[in-house]
């Protein structure tokens, strides 16, 4: 796992330092254009454009990389989000800021459909449950490492923009420098949902539930913490819980799916959290220490099945399949991405606030026994290939109408 980690080094360097720029982007746009006087309903706009190009830049990463290369297509990605965030320095108008962070949307999915595929195509199937889990987990690093610089660096939060654009430029040295080869792209890659859900259903019901599900939780924990009774800062730090346990369980939970088997550990994944979910709406749930430790525990299992999911996928893919089906897998994550928070909000708003910790335990317990059913399904039609293989062989060996002497 070491060479591998090596080889692709200069990979997940350019990442992490690509997404450190991005996670330290958004709240900042987000804060501007409320200082800068926007309504709630403008600013509201920002991430939901972000995610609409985010979408469309799935679709488009895939026809992007086989025309130029991994390379060239993560170099004008990463160009052209140096060049949107300057344009946001430039020209402070919400209307363009809307509009420049659907492009940045655009972008930033061609770079993670760019580098899933890289890294899943190099690793080899014994270990790729622990590298893809290694690299989810340093990005990670990137997602909680940027609110913590704008939190307690001043000279960081009145400049992020320029810090951003740096970022930006620099992670484009590395990856540009690599002598890794980069992934070959087939010309028929199967990049339709139903394809992917007719060969990997498994993969397609866990990661739109991913989608739907955690970021939902991701975006509403602080509401639900202050509904309550949390002070803000401990409502906060549930979200900080929420990350730190994916953060830490990533490789752990990448390590158990190449052991025990990928759709093994999501099912055993999907019901923890749905587990904990659920115990997350009793009332022992409001004391801080409990609903601190329930949310790490949640986040260790929920936000850590991503890339098991992506690893199965890629596992029963053709190597020339990698770039179609990280693309399509990453395409119905963030298409369950867009809806899942605004329904939660609806139904804590109809409901109760508690509804949000139901909501998702409901979803996650659906999608373990989704999985169960496929394996039992599998184990089946594979014991009834392997016993018609068998009496196939006995035929040959001795036929009916030979005797045995």
């Amino acid at each position: 796992m070491f060479q591998i980690i090596l080889s692709i080094a200069a990979l997940l360097i350019s990442i992490v330092i690509l997404q450190l720029g991005n996670s330290m982007l958004a709240p900042t746009i987000v804060l501007n254009a409320n200082q800068a006087g926007a309504s709630l309903s403008s600013v509201g706009l920002i991430p939901t454009v972000y995610g609409l190009g985010f979408v469309a830049g799935c679709f488009w990463a895939r026809k992007l990389m086989k025309t130029v290369g991994h390379i060239r297509s993560f170099s004008a990605a990463g160009a052209a989000l140096a060049s949107l965030t300057l344009l946001m320095h430039l020209i402070p108008d919400t209307v363009a800021l809307i509009l420049f962070r659907g492009l940045m949307g655009v972008a930033i999915a061609i770079v993670m459909t760019c580098v899933d595929s890289w890294v899943g195509h190099v690793t080899p199937t014994n270990i790729r449950g622990r590298v893809m889990g290694f690299y989810s987990m340093i990005t990670k690093l990137a997602y909680v490492g940027a609110p913590t610089l704008l939190s307690y660096s001043l000279l960081i939060s009145e400049n992020a923009i320029i810090y951003a654009v740096l970022l930006f430029t620099v992670s484009l040295i590395p990856v540009c420098l690599t002598k890794l080869p980069q992934p070959p792209i087939g010309p028929s890659v199967p990049t339709s949902f139903s394809s992917l859900f007719k060969d990997l259903p498994s993969t397609f019901v866990a990661v739109f539930v991913l989608g739907f599900t955690n970021t939902a939780i991701l975006n509403l924990l602080p509401v639900y913490g202050v509904k309550i009774g949390l002070p803000t800062s401990q409502a906060l730090a549930l979200l900080t819980a929420v990350h730190l346990g994916g953060l830490v369980m990533q490789w752990p939970i990448g390590y158990l799916s190449d052991v025990f088997g990928r759709r093994n550990i999501s099912a055993a994944g999907f019901f923890i959290s749905s587990t904990t979910a659920i115990f997350m709406t009793m009332t022992f749930a409001e004391d801080p220490s409990y609903a601190f430790i329930l949310s790490l525990v949640w986040g260790g299992a929920a936000l850590s099945l991503y890339s098991v999911a992506l690893s199965h996928a890629i596992d029963r893919a053709d190597r020339e399949q990698t770039v179609g089906v990280c693309a399509t897998v990453l395409t119905i994550w963030s298409i369950g991405s867009i809806f899942g928070p605004g329904i939660a909000g609806v139904i804590m708003e109809s409901f109760n606030v508690k509804a949000l910790y139901l909501f998702c335990g409901a979803f996650h317990g659906f999608t373990a026994l989704f999985i169960l059913m496929r394996l039992i399904v599998s184990n089946r039609r594979r014991k009834r290939q392997d016993k018609l293989t068998a009496e196939e062989l006995e035929g040959v060996i001795w036929p009916q109408n030979r005797p045995l002497t």
